[in-house]
């Protein structure tokens, strides 16, 4: 199977059926392969819901079941039936009263969705005793008639496992939310001989939709096969009336079910957010003639946006902003990733063309082809006021001074593309009262109501009666410039802000 992924090796890995079970061999590729997050070394069995890691790509392991169907509308001629009702139909005073009650309770147990379509066709094979049965939930992100989550039972392994149902039929089942059926009335020859069904020998068929209020969630299906089996007009009304439990309860699950775990996503993301913040720093160094402000404001739970702060041995301060593309988890994800690198790599007193080559070498190989990270590296020798810094891609910082606002344009590529991208070393002289000031575009993209985004040319206009202003009041200005400007639009990125002050 082609995978097109330039992570993976040209024979990767294979998925071989070994003593009635799916084993995952790695094929001694150069990235490795994993299962449920663990590297392959020797051959592992294979579970249904297993997921299999191949550079940026996954595969879900899902092995057919006996059981495996699928509806297939087809074309065919005017569908044979000769009997529709309402999905509301009434039941009042007859012995399926009491069956429709013991079943009503039956369903308010609340069940997994994975054991549900199974509880609802045994309910369905005890009662009516058909030689097939199916319920499937339509995809309801096509206008087209295809079917998900299709759960067959049959009597017997004979019966073909596919049905293939009149698309004219469904549509008048789907469409006009009705009960179809078609039954033997004595021979007649031109419904036994009908097509639009699913296939020769079948004595009757019974289509019904799940309906919940306006919307149709799927189908339920039954048949029989040879003399003596067919459905008769009280068995429809049953069918009806299952339907409408097995729909409601299907909704109430599906409901249920992603409420459960929404909650669980936002307890996730309330830790990564608890994680993510301790990466950045809680507070940023006292350095005398010198002060550093910071601020991160995320516009999800968690940022891909990065900035810190490392005081050297030798007194020099190394400092980065970064902002990672995308937003959300996947943006975190690498935001800490480029936290470890840059914390490494100072550690050696690189320059800063030399720290970003590294980070980048690094970050390229791990990253897919969507993901990069714009960033900004400095390095502060606090006895000459002078900045060295390197650009990859990031928003022009601007340097306030006694003249007005420099905004240093140079730039080179962003990080985490290609790994053999080179970095210039450039240099800034900080006069007493110049402040550097670095902000992500969560800034200079941030938009009003009319989509008109704020730019950094307002920003630095703002900022030219600011020189001897302290860092953290800049950026103060900066935030609450933002703020009036997007009004009451909600942030569409993280809000990141760095600023360094040579205090007069």
């Amino acid at each position: 199977m082609p995978i097109k992924d330039r992570f993976l090796s040209r024979r990767h890995a294979e998925i071989v059926h070994d003593d009635g079970g799916w084993l995952l061999r790695d094929c001694g590729s150069v990235n490795g392969t994993t299962l449920n997050g663990v590297r392959v070394l020797e051959p592992q069995p294979l579970r249904p819901g297993d997921r299999i890691a191949l550079g940026d790509s996954e595969v879900l392991f899902n092995p057919a079941a006996d059981d495996t169907s699928q509806i297939v509308a087809v074309d065919t001629g005017r569908p044979a039936h000769n009997l529709t009702v309402a999905v509301d139909v009434d039941e009042r005073g007859s012995e399926r009263t009491q069956i429709l009650n013991a079943l009503a309770v039956e369903f308010l147990a609340d069940r997994p969705m994975a054991e549900l379509f199974d509880f609802i066709l045994d309910r369905v094979a005890d009662l009516l005793k058909p030689t097939r049965c199916a319920i499937a939930t339509l995809d309801r992100g096509s206008d087209k008639l295809q079917f998900t989550n299709v759960k067959l039972r049959r009597k017997s392994n004979e019966q073909p496992a596919d049905l293939r149902i009149s698309r004219t039929l469904l549509r008048e089942v789907v469409d006009g939310r009705k009960v179809v059926s078609f039954f033997d009335q004595g021979g007649d020859d031109a419904i036994l001989r009908a097509e639009s069904i699913i296939a020769q020998q079948i004595r009757s068929a019974v289509c019904a939709p799940l309906v919940v209020g306006d919307d149709v969630l799927g189908v339920l299906y039954l048949d029989f096969v040879g003399a003596g089996s067919a459905v008769t007009e009280n068995d429809v009304r049953l069918i009806a009336q299952i339907a409408r439990f097995a729909a409601v309860t299907l909704e109430r699950t599906r409901l249920r079910e992603e409420a459960l775990a929404k909650a669980k996503i936002d307890e996730e993301l309330r830790t990564a957010y608890v994680i993510q913040s301790r990466l950045l720093p809680a507070q940023l160094p006292a350095i005398d003639g010198y002060c550093f402000a910071g601020t991160n404001r995320p516009c999800k739970t968690v940022s891909g946006d990065y900035y810190d702060v490392v005081v050297r041995p030798d007194g020099r301060i190394y400092f980065v902003i970064a902002d990672v593309s995308g937003k959300g988890i996947t943006a975190a994800l690498i935001m800490s990733s480029l936290a470890t690198a840059f914390a490494i790599f100072t550690r050696s007193d690189p320059t800063p063309a030399d720290l970003l080559r590294e980070i980048n070498v690094t970050l390229a190989p791990k990253t897919s082809p969507t993901k990069f990270v714009t960033l900004f590296a400095g390095v502060l020798d606090p006895a000459r006021g002078v900045v060295e810094f390197a650009n990859g891609g990031h928003v022009p910082p601007l340097v306030v001074c006694r003249g007005g606002v420099e905004m240093l344009k140079t730039t080179d590529m962003v990080v985490g593309l290609f790994a053999n991208a080179t970095y210039r070393n450039q240099s800034v002289a900080l006069a007493p009262g110049d402040s550097l000031v670095l902000f992500t575009d969560g800034v200079s993209e941030a938009e009003n109501a009319a989509e008109e985004q704020l730019g950094v040319e307002p920003v630095a206009e703002m900022l030219r009666t600011m020189h001897g202003s302290d860092a953290a009041r800049i950026l103060a200005t900066i935030d609450e410039r933002v703020r009036t400007h997007t009004g009451d639009v909600p942030a569409g990125d993280d809000v990141t802000m760095l600023a360094l002050t040579r205090i007069a």
